[in-house]
């Protein structure tokens, strides 16, 4: 009896998430033919999205809304304007590292994606928003990941980090080190791991010879500042502001330590 009530509820559990899930797809469609798949708000208004997405298409909607993570788009929005270029490791579909060359927010943006796949929609998308000589596109990035800039470029740059644990392995005090003038976004991801409280420790520890550290994590969103949406259903718009966390995210800002 026990071993049926749990399956019971699984199922249940189960039907629930994908009953959400075919919602949040239909409320995506209609938002992406309200908007033609462009970005409508936020720093990367005008940005063109690729048909055919490896990633993102669950957040398109958020996406098209400016509303997609940000409070990393706030922290990019800080970034002082003496910073030109712009690194984007695990890039995905590479909506930063397009996004960030749509109103000139950085100059040059060089992606780092593992998968194949995704590598050729980020081209795809360079070229859909005529940005494809500003971008340079590689696969996974390794400690050795800033040697592919030149060296001219290196002090006043913006590194985002989004690689799923990879973090505690790619950051150290020699990468710190060499990109002391650069300001750093981090994604953690310590909870992926037993001993996450240590490998965050160890991260910080590395780099606050050099960088000053702060924090934020995912705060409220304003859905009636769209008008497009006066008509959509309570629970249509906050689908909208889904991004399919498992928990509350962190990020880590690190900007350069005064002299």
């Amino acid at each position: 009896m026990v071993e049926k009530n749990l399956a019971g509820r699984l199922f249940e559990k189960l039907a629930f998430v994908d009953t959400v899930r075919r919602r949040r797809r239909r409320v995506v469609e209609k938002v992406d033919r309200l908007f033609g798949s462009t970005v409508a708000y936020g720093p990367f208004r005008g940005m063109k999205l690729s048909k055919h997405p490896r990633w993102s298409y669950a957040d398109r909607a958020s996406i098209m809304l400016g509303l997609y993570e940000k409070e990393v788009l706030e922290s990019l929005q800080k970034v002082p304007p003496s910073y030109k270029t712009f690194i984007d490791l695990g890039a995905a579909d590479g909506y930063y590292a397009v996004g960030v060359l749509i109103n000139n927010m950085f100059e040059r943006s060089y992606a780092f994606e593992i998968s194949e796949e995704g590598q050729s929609v980020i081209k795809q998308t360079a070229a859909l928003n005529g940005v494809s000589d500003r971008i340079a596109v590689g696969g996974k990035a390794d400690k050795d990941f800033f040697k592919h800039l030149p060296a001219d470029e290196l002090g006043r740059t913006v590194v985002l980090s989004d690689i799923e644990g990879g973090e505690f392995d790619l950051f150290d005090e020699a990468v710190f080190g060499v990109l002391k003038d650069a300001i750093f976004i981090i994604e953690l991801h310590d909870w992926f791991f037993e001993d996450g409280p240590a490998r965050l420790q160890k991260l910080k520890d590395a780099a606050k010879k050099t960088h000053e550290i702060s924090a934020f994590t995912t705060g409220s969103r304003d859905l009636s500042q769209f008008k497009e949406l006066a008509t959509f259903h309570d629970i249509d718009r906050w689908l909208i502001c889904v991004e399919g966390r498992k928990r509350l995210m962190t990020w880590l800002r690190l900007d350069p330590l005064k002299a």
